[in-house]
């Protein structure tokens, strides 16, 4: 007996062994073999950690356990940044003897821990999960009931699978939609191996979000689905029994079966709430309302129901009903003594077909009271390709009370709202502009509005609106606002509304009149935050974008304009909002005690430099103010600063703004006229040097350098790449007559000439005859008064004046001015058709880099274009060689896989000839708008 009892203990150490060194013995070649496995068949790079890699008989004894730790798989070329899947563990438990005996395998349990899955797919339709590689092996004919019998093929069934706390992302961005579900875990349990079987499933999700077109429909919602099917595998029918599925606290159950037979698939279902009540419903606002609804309490009666039922194939959809129903609902908060109650709903969606024109949805009745005010609503909405309607609305709102259920903190809002509306149409109707065929009309009255914040804190508020609306236009008859000092009232009419908002192509137009007495901007923007803004950040200014589709005209008269210490009054004129740009007409108003005529235009085409042109007219104002408000005179005449007196102008300005809305003023082209009817300059760096040069003798009747005085004289400048040109005109340099004219750029430096007339040679100082003799030789004047030509150089900063030359006086005073203007005029017109040689070279740079960037970009989309259209068809209609191979030698599906094949490589056609079109569309697009933009400049 001993020895019996040793023997068994031998073996018994001879099976703890081999479980433990087994394992450790076939690893290596177990992982050998799944590595070359994964790289035949998957275009992917796989990752996991090798000490993480187990194969255990001990874990689940006496079934054997593989697990991979820390596993994911990243795509390749494009998809070489994106992981598609990473796992923290994944394992799979086999029923040992069911491996060894082969006939049929049995998976025990299925584990994915903490998956992290995030899918997406390009918006020419490429897809990060499409990692399969085609298979190269020859097509094995079927003959599943010989296999079967010789033991020549394998069954696996699947009794348990789970994941744990996983992440899923899906997003497409072919068509804008994408979902998340975070805190995904699931369940689920069935005998694969029977022909019918109960499949159970459970699954949770912590956080659903589901959006499309750039509109998020579902926010942060918990889901639940308890789902248990019957499963005949040999007629594949999948019926519902017992199940649950909810949104947050909105369930519902379904009942009816899935069946596919063959390439149909047929549905019987129906479904309808399980337990809900209002409160439901409620549940289902997005998140960020959610505090708000801890102190609801709902009631009244819930309907939801609907079914789904047909075929589903290439020519037909199942029938699709739903509708949901409210009944003497009622809403009470807590904390407010605001009652909703009344609360009547029914609403109907009927997706009867594949015909979308049958498709309806339907709000037969929407109506409620809130604190004893009544509101209700209908729609009748159908014809997915010929949209239809009929719509209702009327109500009256208090928004105080609204305020207190649903508090908006940092904010006042008060007021009442009456409205009144009724449509109806068809889009076809429209599109072809018939306005006459939609009814529609309405009207809404505000009283008493008031709103307040931190950022508005001298408020916003209306006494009264009023407006009433046809099919053709919307009749603004009264609106009277107030915004701490401003006012302003608003009427007028604002056309083919119902076009603009259901057309993307659709103009809207209005006429409207602005009156006010006071517009405070100094209020709206305080001084000392538009200093703080200045030096903090000066490019917080941005070009503001002019709608191309807005046709208004704004007739304006404003009493007062305050901003900053340059109030403007008297402001009248017409603003139109046309074809992307602003378009002033003769706006009239006084400034700086001067009065101005503004006519021209801002065009925002352009974004990247917005064009003005723009015609003023000045009459009476301040040289010195002119100086201190307007950048243009401070940049190209600063000495303005020291001229005291005042000066009318009609100017036409065309050029580019900056990106902080500033003219670039080396690219302004400026012409007119300035008029000056008295002014003065007596002092600053230019009188010095001019004494310096053109002193007379002490006692002298006249003295050129102590005060220049121009009187009644028209003078004509124009800028141009830069440079200010002033065509010649007279002035009173000191009781001496004189003639100056000439150029001086942005940057400063100055070109000008003056011509002093009849000075007596007999008080000529000593450092003016010193330089006329060096200029003469040393030789004695003769004649009694001279003429002297004076250059003023240098730069503005630092002046530079000296003697160019003297001529005699004695002949007439109009001839020796003539030819003074004549030379310096000829001067000046040389150095413009230099700088419009210089700045037309500029444009015709700029325009051929325009067309240069614009013709490479061009290239560079046909080229992605075409290649991304033959991988596309490469990739389809490899797929479609797949499909044939795959199916064999059975005739039955090799007839149906051709067909498949078939249909796949015309939609991969159609789809690769679509990609290239709509790059060449996009390529021609961009060289067009690059032909428009250089032919802009």
């Amino acid at each position: 007996m001993k020895k019996v009892f040793i023997i068994l203990g031998g073996v018994v150490v001879l099976l703890i062994a081999a479980i433990i060194v087994l394992p450790i013995i076939f690893k290596d070649d177990i992982q050998k073999a799944l590595d070359a496995s994964m790289a035949e068949s998957l275009n992917a790079r796989v990752f996991y950690d090798i000490d993480k890699f187990e194969l255990s008989l001990i874990r689940n004894f006496p079934d054997i356990t593989v697990s991979m730790g820390d596993f994911g798989i990243v795509g390749v070329e494009e998809f070489q940044n994106d992981t598609l899947a990473s796992v923290g563990t994944f394992s799979v438990t086999v029923d040992l003897m069911s491996a060894i005996g082969g006939d049929q395998i049995i998976v025990e349990e299925i584990l994915l821990d903490k998956p992290k899955i995030v899918v997406l797919v390009l918006p020419d339709g490429s897809a990060n999960y499409d990692i399969a590689k085609a298979s190269t092996e020859e097509p094995i004919a079927d003959s599943s009931d010989e296999s079967s019998a010789d033991g020549g093929s394998v069954n696996v069934g699947i009794e348990n699978w789970s994941i744990k706390n996983g992440d899923i992302t899906y997003k497409d961005q072919s068509i804008g939609f994408y979902s998340t579900l975070f805190g995904f875990n699931h369940e689920g349990s069935g005998d694969f191996t029977l022909d019918v079987f109960d499949m159970n499933t459970r699954t949770t999700v912590d956080a659903v979000s589901l959006g499309f077109d750039g509109v998020e429909y579902i926010s942060d919602k918990t889901l639940e689905l308890d789902v248990n099917l019957n499963m005949d595998m040999n007629q594949m029918k999948f019926t519902f029994m017992d199940n649950r599925i909810a949104v947050n606290q909105f369930a519902m159950q379904a009942d009816g079966f899935v069946s596919m037979p063959g390439d149909d698939i047929n549905m019987d279902i129906t479904f309808g709430g399980k337990d809900i009540s209002l409160t439901s419903i409620l549940s289902l606002i997005p998140g960020v309302y959610q505090e708000y609804l801890d102190s609801v309490t709902a009631g009244g009666q819930l309907g939801f129901n609907g079914s789904v039922k047909g075929v589903f194939n290439d020519t037909s959809m199942p029938a699709v009903a739903a509708s949901l129903s409210v009944n003497n609902g009622k809403i009470s908060y807590a904390e407010f003594n605001i009652p909703i109650e009344d609360i009547n709903i029914a609403t109907s969606f009927n997706y009867p077909s594949a015909d979308l024109t049958e498709t309806s949805f339907n709000i037969d009745n929407f109506s409620m009271l809130v604190d004893g005010e009544s509101v209700s609503a209908y729609l009748k909405f159908k014809n997915l390709e010929n949209y239809q309607w009929d719509f209702g609305f009327e109500g009256n709102a208090d928004l105080e009370k609204i305020t207190k259920v649903v508090p908006m903190e940092g904010m006042t809002l008060v007021g009442k709202i009456n409205a009144k509306l009724k449509s109806s149409g068809q889009m076809a109707d429209v599109e072809a502009g018939k306005y006459a065929n939609l009814p529609t009309s309405g009207s809404i009255t505000i009283n008493d509005f008031l709103f307040e914040s931190e950022d508005l804190p001298q408020g916003f508020s209306i006494s009264r609106a009023n407006l009433t609306a046809s099919p053709s236009e919307i009749n603004l008859s009264e609106f009277t606002a107030k915004s701490g000092n401003s006012d302003f009232s608003l009427t007028g009419n604002i056309s083919n509304f119902l076009g603009f908002a259901l057309s993307e192509n659709e103009v809207l137009r209005g006429q409207l009149d602005f009156t006010s007495q006071l517009i405070d901007i100094n209020e709206l923007l305080p001084e000392e935050s538009m200093e703080e803004e200045v030096q903090e950040d000066t490019s917080a200014l941005e070009v503001i974008k002019i709608p191309e589709n807005i046709d208004f005209t704004l007739t304006s008269s404003i009493d007062k304009i305050a901003y900053s210490d340059m109030p403007i009054t008297n402001f009248k004129g017409v603003v139109l909002i046309k074809d992307g740009a602003i378009i002033l007409d003769k706006n009239n108003f006084n400034l700086l005690e001067g009065s101005f005529e503004m006519t021209g235009s801002y065009v925002t085409k352009d974004l990247d430099k917005p064009k003005y042109d723009l015609g003023f007219k000045v009459s009476d104002l301040s040289i010195a103010s002119a100086f201190s408000t307007f950048e243009t005179i401070k940049n190209y005449v600063p000495i303005a600063e020291q001229v005291t007196g005042r000066f009318s102008a009609d100017f036409n300005a065309v050029g580019n703004l900056g990106e902080d809305m500033m003219p670039l003023m080396e690219e302004m082209n400026l012409n007119g006229l300035v008029n000056i009817a008295q002014a003065s300059l007596e002092k600053g760096r230019f009188m010095e040097k001019l004494s310096a040069v053109t002193a007379l003798k002490s006692g002298a009747s006249s003295q050129p350098a102590k005060k220049i005085t121009i009187s009644d004289v028209l003078i004509q400048t124009e800028i141009k790449d830069g440079t200010l040109f002033v065509e010649p005109f007279e002035l009173n340099v000191g009781g001496q007559n004189a003639v100056v004219g000439g150029s001086n750029t942005l940057d400063g430096i100055l070109d000008y000439s003056m011509l002093l007339k009849d000075i007596p040679t007999g008080q000529i100082g000593s450092a003016l005859n010193s330089a006329i003799g060096s200029l003469t030789g040393g030789k004695k004047l003769i004649a009694d008064k001279i003429n002297l030509n004076i250059g003023i150089g240098g730069t503005t900063d630092d002046p530079a004046v000296k003697l160019l030359g003297t001529s005699n006086a004695s002949g007439s005073e109009t001839s020796a001015t003539t030819d003074f203007k004549k030379t310096l005029n000829s001067k000046v017109d040389e150095k413009k058709e230099k700088a419009e040689a210089e700045l037309e070279k500029k444009k015709e740079e700029q325009r051929q880099k325009i067309m240069t960037e614009a013709r490479t970009q061009a290239q560079k989309i046909r080229e992605d274009g075409k290649a991304t259209a033959d991988k596309v068809r490469e990739e389809g209609y490899a797929t479609a060689d797949k499909l044939i191979d795959e199916a064999g030698a059975n005739p039955i599906k090799k007839k149906l896989a051709q067909e498949a094949a078939k249909k796949l490589r015309a939609d991969t056609d159609e789809k690769a000839d679509k990609i290239e079109a709509e790059a060449n569309q996009k390529a021609d697009k961009l060289i067009e708008k690059a032909e428009e933009k250089a032919s802009g400049i």
